[in-house]
């Protein structure tokens, strides 16, 4: 700790336990002690810079802030928003909906058109959103799938996105998975879906939720992934998938055949993505997230305390299983 001279140390506890405990503005502190109110000031940020004091935030779903600024100097993220894991992860899961909600609602000006690839946890996201939150926006799904059809929580989220806009979706009308890659080319040539394609590469704000391998994946449970073809994929190192396509530890994509057959908009047009915000919470998201990130498919991430602090001791080469150092970050 720093040591200051005895008459300034004695001012300072003054002026802090006059200001904190007894709640005097800084001009009554002033006149109390016989100083200027600049002194105040500077005696009242000494102790916060110090650790004299120290402000402690005590609620479930307070910020993480020490995580955050880690996160975003360790992998050179935009934004980062931590929030404190939950005795239950259906509370965890609430509270990472709620924050993405004010992500979403804070961008400004208003959103007019909105990429986001459908999950669970994307699905969350859109129960914590207010009616009214981005008038006249456009949700455009990125990848096929569940989105296409209504009556399920996970194919509703980008309708419930939309209608609390209010505004429209724009689905992606075909599988996550073609069975052939030609099959795959003439999909992605049909004129409507080659627009959705087209306007979700250039939507300026992209939503996705980095998906997990093994038989929980969703791709599995919504039939695009056989549990054999999972396994397989675990055994080559997939630790996960950014929107239907599966990455490896490094990032690099895992399955260029499959890959070849999945309707999704390409990495490179999230890379190009002036935002994107990547929400993940749970353990089974830890690597996947952190691939996401080596890729260079995220500019603000808003996650758990327990991941965020895997990721940073992973960045910083100390996890086990770290894959290297985290390949540079998309241009600002």
């Amino acid at each position: 700790m720093t040591r200051w001279p005895p008459e300034h140390e004695e001012l300072m506890l003054a002026a802090a336990e006059l200001y904190y405990f007894e709640g005097l503005t800084q001009s009554e502190i002033a006149a109390r002690s016989g100083v200027s109110r600049w002194t105040v000031g500077r005696l009242l940020e000494e102790a916060r810079q110090t650790g004299v004091v120290r402000i402690v935030i005590d609620h479930p779903r307070a910020r993480q802030h020490d995580l955050e600024l880690k996160l975003k100097k360790t992998f050179g993220l935009r934004d980062a928003v931590v929030m404190a894991l939950q005795p239950r992860p259906g509370d965890t899961l609430g509270s990472i909906g709620s924050a993405t909600a004010r992500k979403l609602c804070g961008i400004k000006p208003t959103l007019r058109r909105l990429a986001v690839s459908w999950g669970r946890t994307v699905a969350a996201v859109a129960a914590e959103l207010p009616v009214g939150w981005a008038r006249g926006v456009e949700v455009i799904q990125t990848n096929g799938g569940l989105a296409v059809a209504r009556g399920n929580p996970i194919g509703d989220s980008l309708h419930a996105l939309a209608e609390k806009g209010p505004g429209t979706v724009r689905a992606l009308a075909g599988p996550a998975i073609l069975e052939g890659e030609a099959t795959a080319r003439a999909l992605k040539s049909e004129a409507s879906i080659a627009r959705t394609i087209d306007l979700a590469e250039r939507s300026p704000v992209m939503l996705f939720s980095p998906g997990t391998v093994g038989p929980d994946s969703v791709l599995v449970q919504s039939g695009y992934v056989s549990a054999d073809q999972m396994s397989t994929l675990q055994d080559i190192g997939v630790v996960g998938d950014v929107m239907s396509h599966f990455l490896l530890p490094d990032g690099m994509p895992a399955d260029l055949d499959l890959d070849a057959r999945t309707l999704s908009i390409s990495l490179d047009a999230v890379r190009r993505c002036p935002t994107v915000i990547a929400v993940s919470t749970g353990e089974p998201k830890k690597a996947a997230t952190l691939a996401a990130i080596r890729a260079g498919l995220v500019t603000t991430l808003i996650t758990d305390s327990s991941i965020a602090s895997y990721l940073v001791e992973s960045g910083s080469g100390t996890a086990a299983g770290s894959a290297g150092p985290p390949i540079p970050n998309k241009k600002e």
